[in-house]
């Protein structure tokens, strides 16, 4: 699976130290726009770059992005730029939309019946079901996004487990 993901579930999962656990999951590519990767900060950017180079994380082609589409979603639903980027990828490409962003989720969920809209929580829930942390180190990653001021829903260590 192509997951196409946005600024805000890539910085949530570098604050949290967990961009390595996640870019490991099996049978998930994790994809990041031109766009996502210059609203990143200094560091983070620095990251992506470095998984990049490991082969962990695929950066888009800019022509992959419609600048029709991405000009009619930027225009209809007034989302960030990166949102907004990562939603014409997702509606023209086939990709699976992770975002952090509420009204983008919205959004993203309300254009499409696939259900195909996650967040940085749910790879973490996906990376305990392949074995790549516990319930507990997720919950302790999800605990470090929340404090770095990720605006993540609430949920309880029970959640991972399930």
């Amino acid at each position: 699976m192509d997951l196409i993901t946005d600024a805000s579930s890539i910085i949530n999962l570098s604050n949290a130290g967990a961009l390595a656990v996640v870019t490991s999951l099996p049978d998930v590519t994790i994809c990041v726009s031109p766009l996502v990767v210059g609203e990143c900060e200094p560091t983070c950017a620095a990251e992506l770059l470095a998984h990049q180079e490991q082969g962990t994380i695929h950066f888009v082609d800019p022509n992959e992005v419609s600048s029709e589409r991405f000009l009619a979603l930027l225009d209809e639903h007034e989302l960030g730029e990166g949102e907004t980027e990562c939603l014409a990828l997702f509606l023209d490409g086939g990709y699976v939309f992770c975002c952090d962003d509420g009204k983008a989720r919205q959004v993203g969920t309300a254009l499409t019946n696939e259900g195909e809209v996650v967040g940085s929580i749910r790879l973490l829930k996906w990376a305990v079901d392949a074995g790549l942390c516990t319930a507990e180190q997720a919950f302790e990653y999800y605990q470090r996004m929340k404090d770095a001021g990720g605006f993540l829903p609430d949920v309880s260590l029970e959640w991972f487990q399930l």
